[in-house]
């Protein structure tokens, strides 16, 4: 979502929050540099467990290589995403499984999955969810795709994925308390003795984004490997109605251009059961002198409340924008 709304104040106004103190700045910088490169593991967690995520039309997850995918339908059982490219995919909640149907410009595919039998032949849990702690699935996926040339493919592979506990880390959109699930892809269906390790994938899954905030995928060695950290969750603004657009994106001009790291802008519209706040949770500058700010954004609709987060620069025109290549 880039916000439309511009709040140019910068030389109308007196110091900013972010000029107020420079050494929280230099401190902040710090931390969020750093904070990027490595995770903090937590103590054992409790038995808790944690559902699959929810998700809601029009929500964007931005990443910062340059992705980011919009929700475009919810079912019971399937979500329906775009992407970045405007390429269409469509799969289960759980987002360990791959996409069970895609389709790019040149190619389109689908996959199936299937539970996997033990040694003695015994089923094994196909789903970690709800997550808690040690929790393991196995399961067999098939799939085929079509490329450009109209030629079709088809493969086999195992997966055996597991909760292996918490860490709390910290990407571009903030610091999280996460679980940490890591599954591994073996070539074929078969026997697994027969199969070879062929990818090694590890996502951060932080319960008050709703989604997995951070995500490694190693190749071992067969192609590059591949990290990606969320930047933001954008709330589903093209969505609302126009008075209600307005009031987000000014609030959220305002409150990153006004407001201190902690002291939240609210904002009320009764009339229409809707109400939100935003605030900045730090403040950072780019060796460029960018300043950017890590923020909360929440929108409450009849009741539901529900929590942004995210990363937005301040651009020369004085605008505050998600940063998309």
């Amino acid at each position: 979502m880039q916000q439309e709304h511009t709040a140019n104040t910068w030389s109308k106004m007196g110091p900013k929050p972010w000029r107020e103190g420079a050494a929280g700045v230099l401190l902040a910088t710090v931390i969020f540099f750093l904070g990027c490169a490595g995770t903090d593991r937590l103590p054992s967690p409790s038995a808790e467990q944690v559902p699959l995520p929810e998700y809601h039309e029009g929500t964007t997850f931005v990443y910062d290589n340059g992705s980011w995918e919009t929700v475009q339908t919810v079912g019971p059982e399937e979500v329906t995403w775009r992407n970045h490219r405007g390429d269409l995919s469509a799969g289960s909640p759980d987002f360990t499984y791959r996409r069970a149907a895609w389709q790019t410009r040149t190619r389109s595919g689908t996959r199936s999955f299937r539970e996997r039998n033990d040694w003695l032949g015994n089923r094994t849990a196909a789903s970690l969810w709800p997550l808690t702690p040690g929790k393991t699935a196995r399961y067999i996926e098939s799939g085929r795709w079509q490329d450009s040339e109209g030629k079709r493919h088809t493969y086999e592979n195992q997966w055996h994925s597991e909760v292996v506990g918490k860490a709390r880390i910290s990407v571009k959109a903030g610091k999280f308390d996460t679980w940490k699930i890591i599954a591994r892809r073996f070539s074929s269906g078969s026997a697994f003795e027969q199969s070879r390790l062929r990818e090694i994938t590890t996502w951060y899954f932080a319960p008050t984004a709703g989604y997995y905030v951070k995500m490694e995928r190693n190749y071992l060695g067969r192609k590059p490997n591949r990290v990606v950290e969320l930047v933001a969750i954008t709330p589903p603004v093209s969505r609302m109605m126009p008075v209600a657009q307005t009031k987000v994106q000014s609030n959220f001009q305002q409150a990153l251009e006004e407001k201190k790291s902690g002291d939240p802008l609210r904002w009320d519209m009764p009339e229409h059961a809707l109400s939100g706040a935003t605030m900045p949770v730090a403040t950072v500058r780019l060796n460029s002198g960018t300043y950017c700010r890590q923020y909360k954004q929440q929108l409450n609709h009849s009741g539901e409340d529900r929590a942004f987060f995210g990363l937005a620069c301040r651009t020369q025109k004085g605008e505050w924008q998600v940063p998309r290549q």
